[in-house]
């Protein structure tokens, strides 16, 4: 493996990492062939295009917000969380499905 090959998989291993950690399913990355001088042959290289919101991952609602939400609310109207509680099976909120949180919410807003 050249050290050209190692640079792009080394890079390209990063910028999946960042947007993991940044809550994007996958970076926006494409391959281009790159003339470094007229003495090399063309290197391939990593090129990073600007990710618009529209086009970005909307992270995943953690019950810490969903908590937070049910002591807000319940504080105001114990009956809405109650109720919005029994809507999808549950009693108490870590009995929550983790993919019901966001519909959770809007029943509570």
């Amino acid at each position: 493996m050249s050290l050209e090959q190692e640079l792009q998989r080394n890079t390209e291993a990063m910028l999946a990492l960042t947007a993991a950690l940044m809550g994007f399913d996958k970076p926006a990355v494409k391959t281009v062939e790159v003339k470094i001088d007229n003495r090399t042959k063309p290197t391939p290289a990593v090129v990073v295009e600007k990710i618009t919101p529209a086009e970005a991952t909307p992270t995943a609602v953690d019950y810490t917000v969903v908590a937070n939400a049910i002591t807000d609310v319940f504080k105001v109207d114990r009956a809405k969380v109650i109720a919005a509680l029994a809507k999808f099976g549950a009693a108490k909120g870590p009995q929550l499905k983790a993919e019901d949180y966001e519909a959770f919410l809007a029943e509570l807003a």
